[in-house]
């Protein structure tokens, strides 16, 4: 049985890579590679977990490779099965076949099709190396698959202005996610001393060892972990992105945000239960962020105009009462709730056309009389509609106290650019080789604070990167130049050993070399800057991907060594240089949003060519 575990993640994977060598004009062939991959993933499911819970019940873990190993750090793929994993396998797999048979008519003649169908194995793959990772490392890999996959099925219409927009702003929380999970790991190193797996934190007598010798640490675990799930379930006060998301094709938004990928946040919660549930705080913290979310979205699920709204808000209500139920230890509950949930919720976003068809011929034959309420009551109604309709306001405080104070101290630094940032790269770069090959840095005064230093020009790099509108080269070169800063900074920090730091920036090199070369060609026939949507892709289609694949390496996705490199890197800080994990974590979050905000800007949105004129915004 522990043999075939590994068959689950390159059936989806051997899909995906088929699915890219159809051609184009092949429908048929190219809706045949997804069926047929998610119905041989579906039945060898079936038959693995009858055998399983006949023979064994017991879960399976197996370390699978192992990437990198020091005296200190180990970086291996795990991989779990359990009733957790059942339960995700089978609804994934069946709603992904049902999936690519509706899409195989759905999407008939569309232009991106085979696009469209790359992009779901892709997702499917993400969704698979989640549902069977064994540890965080593993898990992280698909998480960032899912992620990009999202982004690409919102922005699937990429000609149009609104999905590209909704697109990153669904890629930008995505990034809070992420780092709260890189945070997690960063910190579950330092409170076990080893790379933990899922099968160890079962261990009740294990892990409570631990969290009773250090509860700071496992409280602030726990909330990484809760943040985490919470941004990535669409939970309060994250809500707002969900449906904003819905402006892909319809079958995507099934799949998606109806029902496996919004259900991730459950997952993540249920495989670190044994952990933050020892903590009775985070226990009702979860609880209250389950019921405020539950009620908040229940109330503007009422007032949504749109039906894909309607039922996003739906879905993220139902999802605050599972949160409850893992709280409250209701494991197999939650599971139950959580398939029934999604399969309703998919099967409603398939059918949304019909059903605005059949409300507006209810509603022209069956108009209804205002009801009246006491005074009171209908002041308290009015409060909460007015509420509702604006969601609670959600996206003005992420708007007024996260990103606009990134952008305003990106304005403060307009002095930075790409001379200033290649002078003191050199300066540092001597005075590294110098001090590492020919002297001691510790002799030198205030050597204790040169990692902080170092990872703050790096941010001051990043926010000005983020901010500068006009000058696209400069804000690239910025961002690639941020990367050697950030690892001179953990070099001082800890002696950053060479073959490590080659892994980390020999995928960031690379990237940004590409993707300068990508802008210089695409620059001699095209204008573009940074202060709108050029949708170069329509005319430049392999640019486009070449570009879009260094932006994901210059991020740490995991194509290049540079992903191996990031935890590796998060390995040599310690726990207690807090600022200096803030100023990094902060750092790859804003990067990683910075360089996405490249990619779209020149790339996606409605061309400014004459010829393909088009409304700025739909309807």
């Amino acid at each position: 049985m522990v043999i075939l575990l590994p068959i689950f993640l390159l059936i989806p994977l051997f899909g995906f890579i088929i699915s890219l060598l159809i051609p184009k004009k092949n429908e048929k062939l190219i809706a045949l590679s997804m069926s047929i991959t998610a119905g041989i993933q579906f039945i060898l499911g079936v038959s693995y977990s009858l055998y399983w819970v006949i023979y064994s019940s017991e879960p399976i873990n197996i370390k699978e490779i192992t990437l990198y190993e020091s005296n200190s750090y180990t970086f291996f793929i795990d991989l779990f099965f359990d009733q957790i994993t059942v339960t995700y396998l089978l609804m994934s797999s069946i709603l992904t076949l049902m999936i690519a048979h509706f899409s195989s008519v759905y999407m008939h003649k569309d232009s991106g099709y085979k696009r469209y169908f790359n992009t779901m194995l892709l997702y499917f793959f993400g969704v698979n190396i989640i549902i069977f990772s064994g540890n965080f490392e593993t898990l992280f890999i698909g998480w960032e698959v899912l992620g990009v996959s999202s982004f690409l099925l919102i922005a699937y219409y990429r000609e149009r202005y609104l999905p590209v927009r909704n697109g990153f702003k669904v890629f930008s929380i995505y990034k809070i996610a992420d780092i709260c999970i890189l945070l997690a790991m960063w910190l579950l190193h330092h409170l076990f001393h080893e790379n933990i797996t899922f099968f160890q934190l079962n261990n009740v007598r294990f892990v409570m060892e631990h969290v009773q010798s250090h509860p700071e640490v496992a409280t602030l675990i726990s909330f990484f972990i809760i943040l985490a799930a919470s941004v990535k379930s669409a939970q309060f006060p994250f809500s707002s992105w969900l449906p904003r998301a819905m402006e892909g094709p319809t079958p995507s938004s099934s799949i998606f945000y109806g029902s496996i990928a919004v259900h991730i946040g459950i997952y993540l919660l249920l495989r670190t239960y044994s952990f933050w549930s020892a903590i009775l705080v985070v226990k009702i913290g979860v609880i209250t962020l389950g019921l405020i979310s539950s009620f908040v979205a229940n109330s503007i699920a009422k007032s949504q105009s749109s039906i894909k709204g309607q039922i996003g808000y739906s879905s993220i209500s139902q999802i605050g009462i599972m949160m409850i139920e893992v709280a409250l230890g209701l494991e197999t509950l939650a599971l139950f709730h959580l398939v029934g949930n999604a399969f309703l919720r998919s099967y409603q976003l398939l059918i949304s056309p019909s059903i605005v068809t059949y409300m507006l011929r209810f509603q022209l034959f069956s108009p209804k009389t205002k009801p009246t309420f006491p005074r009171g009551q209908s002041k308290i109604r009015n409060t909460m509609y007015v509420l509702a309709l604006n969601e609670f306001y959600m996206d003005n405080v992420l708007y007024k106290y996260v990103w606009f104070p990134a952008k305003k101290l990106g304005g403060k630094l307009a002095f930075i650019n790409t001379k200033i940032g290649v002078a003191l790269f050199g300066l540092i770069g001597m005075l590294f080789i110098y001090l590492f090959i020919g002297a001691k840095y510790e002799g030198l005064p205030f050597h204790q604070y040169f990692p902080e230093v170092l990872a703050f020009i790096a941010l001051c790099f990043v926010l000005r990167a983020f901010t500068i509108r006009n000058h696209p080269f400069e804000a690239w070169n910025l961002l690639t130049i941020n990367h050697f800063f950030i690892a001179f900074a953990i070099s001082f920090n800890e002696h950053f050993n060479f073959i490590e730091t080659i892994f980390y920036l020999a995928g960031i090199a690379a990237a940004g070399i590409v993707g300068f070369i990508t802008l210089y060609q695409l620059r001699k026939t095209e204008y573009f800057k940074l202060n709108d949507y050029y949708g170069h892709v329509v005319k430049h289609k392999n640019k486009a991907f070449i570009f879009l694949i260094s932006s994901l390496s210059l991020m740490g996705f995991p194509i290049t060594s540079t992903f191996l490199g990031e935890d590796l890197l998060f390995s040599h800080i310690h726990i207690d240089q807090i600022f200096l994990m803030t100023l990094v974590s902060i750092n790859f979050m804003v990067a990683g949003i910075a360089i996405m905000r490249i990619y779209t800007r020149i790339f996606l949105g409605p061309n400014h060519r004459w010829e393909r004129v088009q409304a700025r915004r739909s309807a």
